[in-house]
């Protein structure tokens, strides 16, 4: 082993021992939880280690090294320059994160990978206290083992990917937004705004959360506006949200704001760039020698048809590959996690009016549906889809957690003779 790959290992160890005493901090914080961050944490770093020194996971082919070459050739002029190839919002940006601890550092592929673990890790904390805030501590225990062992939340947590960056960001803005449903304060409307921000700067549909949290502060301080005024009073919090809440809606609508990945208002809402994002999407899939694009069949080619093979593409991001799409054995381990959305999501549909009677849950029900539509429409193939929905499964079970069964294992009871 030469004196580079010693480093390179010392460097991803290290990174896990300093990962294992951030959980140590946290669950001396949050004692109940203690058990499953320990849990999730050696499962994560289990399978990063698995990963590094066995056989390659699923999925962590030309992205993942992309995004670690990526990162090296922007280390190599030092910190000062590696900050400089500091990218916004972008799919790169989080080969920045890792150049910023290569340039500090040297070249590790598994101290990139741990920084996924890292954010896995907190990604299962951040989950457990969403579903407390929602249901209460003995539910958000069941939710919190959900995550630790989901199997895309293990695995996108061990590989250098955008994932687990974005599932840390994006709990932490629907923490705020719970919060804010629950009790307001401007405390939860800055964490939520801050998460979904966060989440933004690694893919650019992810902002979609924030304009429909933003619409949602704006229809209900416009409510209250509406309610006091016909009292003759004039709620000064409800108009200051209003119209910090009415700043974005307006700079989207007007065109004077783009975003990545939707573009402008104009771009985001034109039926035929919708069209032509599906097309592209599906024929550059066809392409790919893995064989996962969706059939033809399932490709727009007008406006109108996008309106009714929507349906078709949404069941095909949540539930794909079908069993007639299979032409490979790996697709049928996108065919186990089909299985496990089509559970959740037959669950959240049979409880639904339980679901929707929660304000804050009703408003994770809409930011989910959101993204649903948006990553509908820019996937192409079930590989893909595979990706693209694990980016809110956690959303998904800790909405359904309270109805999943209980499995409990009974002892046998041994017979006791009697005395004689």
């Amino acid at each position: 082993m030469g004196r580079s790959a010693v480093i390179a290992d010392f460097l991803g160890f290290t990174a896990l021992i300093f990962i294992a005493v951030y959980v140590l901090i946290c669950a001396h914080r949050w004692p109940s939880a203690a058990k499953l961050l320990w849990v999730a944490f050696m499962s994560r770093a289990g399978a990063a280690l698995f990963h590094f020194y066995v056989a390659p996971l699923p999925d962590s082919g030309a992205d993942a090294r992309s995004f670690e070459r990526v990162a090296w050739e922007w280390a190599q002029g030092g910190f000062g320059e590696a900050l400089g190839h500091f990218t916004g919002p972008h799919s790169y940006f989080i080969s920045w994160i890792i150049a910023l601890f290569y340039a500090a550092t040297d070249r590790s592929l598994l101290l990139a990978q741990s920084l996924s673990v890292f954010m896995g890790t907190g990604t299962v904390l951040l989950g457990w206290l969403l579903a407390c805030e929602l249901w209460g501590g003995r539910v958000a225990m069941k939710a919190g083992w959900v995550l630790v062992f989901f199997p895309t939340l293990v695995l996108y947590s061990a590989i250098t990917m955008r994932e687990a960056y974005i599932w840390f960001f994006l709990l932490l803005g629907l923490l705020g937004a719970v919060r804010w449903a629950r009790q307001g304060g401007l405390k939860s409307l800055l964490l939520a705004a801050f998460g979904f921000v966060g989440a933004t700067f690694f893919h650019g549909a992810m902002i979609v959360g924030l304009l429909v949290f933003v619409a949602a502060v704006f229809g209900q301080s416009l409510r209250r506006l509406m309610s006091r005024l016909s009292v003759k009073r004039v709620p000064l919090t409800a108009l200051a949200l209003l119209v910090v809440a009415a700043v974005p809606v307006v700079a989207f609508t007007s065109g004077a704001v783009s975003v990545p990945k939707l573009g402008d208002i104009s771009r985001a809402t034109d039926p035929q760039v919708l069209v032509a994002i599906a097309v592209s999407r599906t024929k550059s899939s066809a392409d790919a020698p893995d064989g996962a694009a969706y059939p033809n069949w399932t490709v727009p080619n007008t406006p109108t048809e996008l309106i009714y093979k929507l349906p078709v593409r949404v069941g095909y991001l949540l539930l794909s590959p079908f069993p007639w799409d299979v032409k490979k054995t790996s697709h049928l381990i996108g065919m186990f996690d089909a299985a496990l959305y089509l559970l959740l999501i037959s669950i959240a549909w049979w409880h639904r009016k339980a679901i929707l009677a929660d304000p804050a849950a009703r408003l994770l029900v809409m930011l989910t549906f959101a993204y649903i539509l948006v990553f509908s429409v820019g996937t192409g193939n079930f590989g893909t889809a595979m990706r693209h929905r694990a980016k809110f499964v956690a959303i998904l079970i800790v909405l359904t957690t309270p109805f999943l069964p209980c499995l409990k294992i009974k002892r046998p009871v041994r017979a006791v003779k009697a005395a004689s």
